[in-house]
């Protein structure tokens, strides 16, 4: 027993110090004795694998799992060998048997992330979920960095998934624009579908001015203006007609103190000097409405700013609109320079309190919030805007459809944006032994 494991230490040392093909060599003559050491049987797999030798790496593995079936990386290896041989029910089967004896192992989302690609070519629908599953934990997936010699793997590995992932949503997505856009020439339908290959890395977005950088998407060719004259809108002169009773509603909440939030709750923006509100109140909001979802308590509340709301062309987009919200800065606080999350829609403010000494500046322009009146301009372009007052800002904030999109164009981004959120809130609820099971009657 002690030459064994003597023997097997030497295995180990000369991975240790690199010489890859000693270490075999030792492992080889390790077997002949003792033909149960995992260890041994897992090295000389990795030379079959490496030297192309599928067929025997697989043998060796299955050697190897027949001793210690629930072994992680002995069925991950085992997985991969029989993805490379195009033996795809055998490679998801591995990778299933790695997560399902594993299920509490840190890298277990590694495996179900192979599982994914493996699932590609029996299932398009169940390797997009498995990825997806994994996608949105990818905080987690950290955690599969562990052993860097997986690094190379995990690097591969996402990149086929999201490339899987990708197409599986823009398949899904223009599937849908085709039934939407049918009946239209070619020409009406020319933006949405390169709106919707550029929203999928498909080909390069097209930004119509070099200030003009959304975080999130942009659509071709629309008017690119920082600030849009208000008279422009019809439903303006309603929002200003109302706007001493929107003041008062709204301010009678804010009195109340007890929807009043920060506006970034998280420092999550991914814009150091923006975070810097994250959890301050600096900045704050009272969402009436807030990513769609609509608060019915606080709209009761507020009558006659809930009826104007009615009457205006609120950008709808599921997950993200449409918006609608009081917004406060404090004296003395600056909102630093950001980008909006897309041009498809334009940015209101209605000045409800306005002190000297505050502004927003929109791309080169600069305005000022006037009390009752509307502001509207293009939040894609870089914007910042500032209190240098002594005394409170309030304005209200509402989202609207850039006035350039056709109607068959927002049906589309729509139905876009409903497919992208159905599919991210799936992944988010999804259950894992859920989802297994229904992989088992397929593979």
């Amino acid at each position: 027993m002690n030459n064994q494991s003597k023997t097997t230490n030497d295995v180990q040392e000369f991975l240790h110090n690199g010489q890859f093909d000693q270490a075999v060599g030792v492992a080889k003559e390790v077997i002949k004795d003792n033909p149960e050491d995992v260890f041994c049987l897992s090295v000389i797999a990795q030379s079959e694998f490496n030297s192309g030798d599928l067929e025997n790496a697989a043998t060796t593995l299955k050697k190897a799992l027949a001793i210690n079936p629930s072994e992680i990386n002995l069925n991950r290896n085992l997985g991969i060998v029989h993805n490379k041989l195009g033996h795809f029910s055998q490679s998801s089967s591995a990778f299933l048997n790695a997560i399902e004896n594993n299920i509490d192992h840190p890298e277990v989302l590694l495996d179900i992330m192979l599982l994914g690609i493996s699932l590609d070519k029996i299932s398009s629908e169940l390797a997009s979920r498995s990825i997806e599953y994994v996608f949105h934990r990818a905080n987690n997936l950290k955690y599969a960095y562990m052993n860097n010699q997986e690094l190379p793997l995990i690097v591969e590995a996402s990149n086929i998934a999201n490339h899987i992932a990708r197409n599986a949503r823009y398949n899904k997505q223009k599937k849908a624009l085709d039934e939407i856009s049918l009946g239209f020439d070619e020409v009406k339908k020319k933006r949405l579908y390169d709106f919707l290959d550029s929203f999928h890395g498909i080909q390069a977005p097209k930004y119509a001015d070099p200030l003009q950088k959304p975080s999130y998407h942009v659509f071709p060719d629309l008017e690119p203006l920082p600030f849009y004259d208000s008279k422009r809108f019809n439903w303006v002169e309603l929002l200003e007609e109302n706007s001493q009773a929107i003041r008062n509603e709204l301010n009678a909440l804010y009195n109340e103190k007890v929807s009043v939030k920060p506006y970034i709750e998280n420092a999550s923006t991914g814009n150091e000097e923006l975070d810097v509100l994250a959890n301050s109140l600096d900045w704050s909001s009272i969402h009436l409405i807030k990513s769609g979802e609509y608060n019915q308590e606080l709209l009761d509340k507020c009558p006659t700013t809930n009826a104007v709301l009615e009457q205006l062309p609120l950008s709808v987009l599921s997950g993200n609109g449409p918006e609608a919200f009081l917004s406060v800065l404090q004296p003395g606080a600056e909102i630093k320079p950001h980008y909006g999350l897309s041009n498809i829609k334009l940015t209101v403010h209605l000045g409800l309190e306005i002190p000297n000494d505050c502004a927003i500046r929109v791309g080169n322009e600069t305005q000022e919030w006037q009390e009752g009146k509307v502001l509207i301009f293009d939040d894609s372009f870089e914007h910042e805007a500032w209190n240098h007052s002594e005394k409170e800002r309030k304005v209200f904030i509402m989202e609207i459809w850039h006035p350039d999109l056709t109607h068959l164009e927002r049906q589309g981004i729509q139905k876009i944006m409903e497919l992208q959120h159905g599919d991210s809130q799936l992944a988010i609820s999804e259950k894992l032994e859920d989802l297994l099971k229904e992989i088992k009657q397929v593979i």
